[in-house]
């Protein structure tokens, strides 16, 4: 007999894979391909070979071949070389968009790794490792990709099989549905563009300083995202494009990106991207700053803030300081604040406060600055928001112009309670003992030097508008809340801090104060705006209503005054005040940045993803400062015209990271 036909030999791994997908569903050209390795590794670790693994993401330390943790380093990085390829490439339509859904939170739940250990632990995390150091070509395609997705807003698509019985159904359900929303609130369903901001934040965070050692390494996600150029523009200069401003290949223009910022701002993480272009991408800032419609930007912020400050409010400090960032980055351009200034509301309806009327987006930005400031001061006693809310001020007031009353009256208060503050913190030191002075916190040096620099930022917001170029022609209603406050002033005129300040506002109120009790302006011996030694009232008073046409009665009504201010300003000489330089503040990014980011954007990740993760394991999101009660605000913050004592007795927190 002859002899049986030998076995046939074992399949080999390339004749046991997978068929490819249809196109609609193709990971692109290396995406199935790298699956087909991770069961190689998997099944032979020393098959993960130089060649196997996108030699971008190297391990952060040296780990034997052949080991267990080399082996879990070649097995992420193929993992997530397959997911950033998916996400980058795969095309998208009403098939594709649940493998999109599917691939984005896949790579969530990679990167979600850094939620189970400290940001300064040196344990190994393959996946993040692998996902932050991706190439910078398929960086750079993905941040194109996700911020289309992000401007395009795709909806999600409908079922085409089963309409019919899907309308049937939907209409017997409609009943308990309508029940339900009474006894429960139903968040909306996590959609692709909200999944792929969401993945491009985390990708865009600063490397933490423990998986990447190395100060050479940079993020390329953070640097594609820098780098988007606009579409409809021309190509740049020269320097321009060695600096890498103009990217070729983009989708979309920086016009639609500005619109779909504004028209979300609202959300968290739209704020976090804001800022993140704002910051790092010039394209994106000077096209927000040179257009001519301020509000359609500032309006949602303004409001956020206004709104986080109300009683029913659950107040989150790490979104006031994304709002004041952002704020402190636009007051820096001139041209910017100018415009603001320039645009006017007939009425604010979401100001609660107090009915504004023709005020403009200028003047209700300082309305709203003002008040987060009194609310820091009584409330949260926060230097990092007291310092940009004033840096702000200090930025904006050389292009004040035609202030509204309500905001003119809202800055002398602030130097009011700003005054106040500093004096009985300086009585109280004098009035106390050595050892108090030790023991006290909130009487150290430190602390008053703080009160002090606060209260000479007030002094020249003041002193900047009134020698603003614009002229007091033009800021009538600032001159008459000074008249109308002065009194404010005179108990620090001869302080050695402040004297030179005070003394400009004083040089104001003796011109524009003169001639107000009918007497000319050479009545300068006995002119009734002067100091009364025996009373700190001033004769006659400035009403704040009109009561009289006329001021034959003593009476000064409102429009006579603006018109007394009108008629002194022509002879008013800016240079009559002494010189202050002009103060200018400018956003700086900590050395650190990622203890502040890192744990604020995995917090809205965690909240607003869909995604659910054990929180007895997660220990990178710390405390939130999220406990402020939600009683009824101080008198304080019903009106900036109302003044109160400021708690002294509460402990200033350092500024955040």
């Amino acid at each position: 007999r002859a002899p049986p036909p030998p076995p046939p030999p074992p399949a080999s791994p390339a004749a046991s894979r997978p068929a490819p997908k249809p196109a609609a569903c193709r990971v692109g050209s290396r995406g199935w391909s790298c699956a087909a390795r991770c069961e190689a590794v998997l099944s032979d670790p020393e098959a993960a070979g130089p060649g196997s693994a996108s030699a971008a993401a190297e391990p952060v330390q040296a780990r034997p071949p052949g080991g267990s943790e080399d082996t879990e380093a070649a097995v992420a990085r193929l993992i997530v070389e397959a997911l950033l390829g998916a996400a980058a490439s795969c095309r998208l339509d009403d098939v594709s968009y649940a493998l999109h859904m599917e691939v984005l939170a896949a790579l969530t739940v990679c990167l979600s790794a850094q939620l189970f250990s400290e940001l300064s632990a040196s344990v190994p995390l393959p996946t993040v490792t692998a996902a932050l150091g991706a190439p910078p070509p398929l960086a750079e395609a993905l941040v194109a990709r996700l911020l289309k997705l992000y401007i395009d807003q795709p909806p999600r698509p409908a079922n085409p099989e089963g309409r019919l019985l899907g309308s049937i159904g939907s209409m017997l359900w409609l009943p308990l549905q309508v029940i339900a929303s009474f006894f429960r609130a139903q968040e909306p369903p996590v959609e692709l563009a909200d999944r792929s901001l969401q993945v491009l934040l985390l990708l865009t965070q600063h490397l933490p300083p423990a998986l990447f050692p190395d100060p050479m390494l940079s993020n390329h996600f953070l640097a594609a995202l820098r780098c988007v150029g606009d579409a409809d523009s021309a190509c740049g200069s020269g320097a321009e494009a060695e600096e890498g401003r103009a990217r070729q290949g983009a989708g979309f223009s920086v016009r639609r990106l500005h619109d779909a910022l504004c028209a979300r701002l609202p959300e968290e993480a739209t704020l976090v991207l804001l800022y993140l272009l704002l910051h790092g991408n010039r394209e994106l800032l000077d096209h927000a700053l040179s257009r001519s419609d301020p509000d359609a930007l500032l309006l949602p912020l303004l409001r956020t803030l206004a709104g986080m400050l109300s009683p029913a409010c659950r107040l989150r400090t790490s979104r006031v300081y994304m709002l004041l960032i952002i704020l402190l980055m636009l007051s820096q351009d001139g041209g910017f604040v100018s415009t603001a200034h320039a645009v006017m509301l007939p009425t604010v309806p979401w100001f609660k406060e107090r009915l504004l009327h023709d005020i403009s987006v200028g003047s209700l930005l300082v309305v709203v600055l003002v008040r987060t400031t009194q609310y820091n001061l009584s409330r949260l006693q926060d230097l990092y928001v007291q310092t940009n809310c004033l840096a702000a001020l200090a930025n904006m007031a050389p292009c004040f112009k035609r202030i509204h009353p309500y905001a003119a009256r809202s800055l002398v208060t602030l130097y009011d309670v700003l005054a106040r503050r500093f004096q009985k913190l300086e009585a109280r030191r004098a009035h106390a003992s050595p050892v108090e002075l030790a023991d006290s916190e909130e009487l150290s040096d430190e602390a008053l030097g703080s009160a002090a620099d606060f209260l000479r930022m007030a002094l020249e917001v003041l002193n900047v508008a009134l020698a603003a170029q614009a002229g007091l022609q033009q800021n009538e209603h600032l001159v008459y809340a000074i008249l109308e406050r002065q009194r404010v002033f005179a108990p620090l005129r001869g302080h050695e801090l402040f004297w030179d300040l005070i003394e400009n506002v004083f040089r104001v109120i003796d011109h524009f104060g003169a001639g107000l009790s009918g007497q000319g302006p050479a009545s300068t011996k006995e002119s009734p705006l002067q100091l009364d030694k025996d009373s700190d009232r001033r004769t006659p008073p400035l009403p704040t209503t009109a009561r009289s046409s006329s001021g034959s009665d003593g009476v000064w009504s409102v429009d006579l005054v603006l018109a007394h201010i009108g008629e002194a300003s022509r002879s008013w000489k800016a240079d009559s005040l002494e010189h202050v330089p002009d103060p200018r503040f400018t956003y700086e990014q900590e050395s650190a940045p990622e203890e502040f980011f890192t744990p604020y954007i995995w917090s809205l990740v965690r909240d607003r993803s869909g995604l659910v993760w054990d929180p007895l394991r997660v220990v990178l999101l710390a405390e939130e400062l999220d406990d402020e009660p939600a009683d009824a605000l101080p008198a304080l913050l019903q009106g900036v015209d109302v003044v109160e004592d400021v708690d002294e007795h509460a402990t200033a927190p350092g500024p955040p990271a």
